[in-house]
């Protein structure tokens, strides 16, 4: 950690500021401000610890989808966060943190588990996103594929955009032994399974983004007849715990420490609930993350796992959306909550957003925005879902758009941003 410090107060403006006249010897993690996304972002030139970074040229060079994966000044990987916290945020990582990134997801990953296979060597892993973004999942999967050409085709990406029958097509003509994707898609595959859709039965499904609850996992190992494998990842530090044998999920706690406080930012006790969660990146310093705050609700436990391991587990209480089930008839049309998110913010750059069930083919698309800036945002944005939804099959769908109105917020403190009826 003191490397952190001295290397943001050395570089970066605004951490200098903050450290100025302070003792390196006795910098203490809590004795420092709780960092939130919209403060550094607006702040993004001072907060850099390279003046080269400019947060104009890096928003550019984002909104650009033919240069995903590629490196930024030649030496910067680049992603956004999903905004579903608010507005995105775009991250730079430089060679130092993707070492570590791969490294703790080569030896603690997924992929360590498998006896048979453990690198998956000549077998098929698809990876079932919203592709063709900036996001850090896509971005990773495009960059592995260019690091080491034996990957290229054995890396797939599949979107989920697009409508369930022509996903399950790809997956049945992929016939992947490793399916990597989120739980609500996972759920999905599953129910195509028990529908005689899907053929290609994966040996493994590994999941991340969303919360896994036991009656999901237990749902798609019985449909998918799989292992499930579950990990935890942000884009703010892309693999921060990974799934044990014992079925725990362990913090990689040697290279990124998390914080359960109150809503008042103190310290809970092991074993209980914080309103939110801080974090902070001891691998990235070119854009110092320091006792961040995550919005995720963290339980960090005491008791050491049975496994063996000294990583502390954490239980996430993270993103739990819902997903859509419309029309009248049988059968109804599966709309997934990330394909939902990823079209009202691509599509219509709307981010301050809850889209609720009212009905069979009746949503509300409510936003906190208020005045002629949010009536064009709804306008677009009920534009783009209408489209979206028709292309899905789900004809006929009426939304109603409110604005001035906040979301409500679900278990994970964070606003629900789908909600099914």
């Amino acid at each position: 950690m003191s490397s952190l410090l001295a290397s943001a107060a050395r570089g970066s403006a605004l951490y200098r500021k903050l450290l100025a006249g302070r003792d390196p010897a006795h910098w203490r993690l809590g004795d420092l401000p709780i960092a939130r996304k919209a403060e550094l972002m607006s702040r993004f030139d001072d907060w850099v610890t390279d003046p080269t970074l400019r947060l104009d040229a890096l928003r550019r060079f984002a909104s650009d989808r033919s240069c995903i994966a590629d490196p930024f000044l030649d030496r910067y990987v680049v992603w956004e966060s999903s905004g579903s916290s608010g507005q995105p945020a775009v991250f730079a990582q430089d060679a130092k943190a993707m070492a570590v990134y791969d490294a703790l997801g080569f030896w603690r990953g997924p992929a360590l588990r498998r006896t048979a296979n453990p690198w998956s060597v000549g077998e098929r892993v698809a990876f079932v996103g919203a592709t063709g973004g900036h996001f850090a999942s896509w971005v990773s999967m495009e960059r592995l594929r260019r690091l080491n050409p034996a990957l290229k085709g054995r890396l797939q990406s599949i979107s989920f955009l697009q409508r369930a029958d022509d996903l399950v097509a790809e997956l049945n003509a992929l016939a992947p032994a490793v399916i990597a994707t989120y739980p609500s898609v996972a759920v999905l595959l599953a129910q195509e399974r028990l529908a005689g859709r899907l053929d290609a039965v994966p040996r493994e499904v590994w999941t991340g983004g969303e919360d896994l609850s036991a009656a999901a996992r237990e749902h798609v190992q019985e449909a998918l007849n799989c292992r499930v494998i579950n990990s935890c990842g942000a884009s703010e530090f892309l693999p921060l715990a990974f799934e044990c044998l014992c079925g725990n999920l362990h913090l990689n706690s040697d290279w990124a420490i998390l914080e359960a406080v109150d809503d008042r930012g103190r310290e809970v006790p092991a074993g209980e609930a914080g309103a939110t969660t801080l974090l902070t990146n001891l691998a990235n310093h070119v854009q110092p993350l320091i006792r961040y705050d995550l919005a995720d609700r963290v339980t960090l436990h005491a008791a050491v796992c049975a496994c063996g391991s000294h990583h502390p587990v954490i239980d996430v209480q993270g993103r739990n959306d819902d997903t859509l089930q419309l029309g009248r008839g049988a059968p109804t049309v599966q709309i997934l909550p990330l394909a939902l998110s990823t079209v009202l913010e691509d599509a219509a750059g709307l981010f301050d957003f809850q889209l609720e069930q009212q009905g069979p083919c009746r949503l509300l698309l409510r936003t906190g925005l208020l005045g002629k800036g949010a009536d064009s945002s709804l306008r677009r944005a009920r534009a783009a879902l209408s489209d979206f939804l028709v292309q899905q099959g789900a004809h006929g769908v009426h939304i109603h758009c409110k604005s001035g109105q906040a979301g409500r917020r679900g278990r994970s403190g964070k606003v629900q941003r789908v909600v099914a009826l």
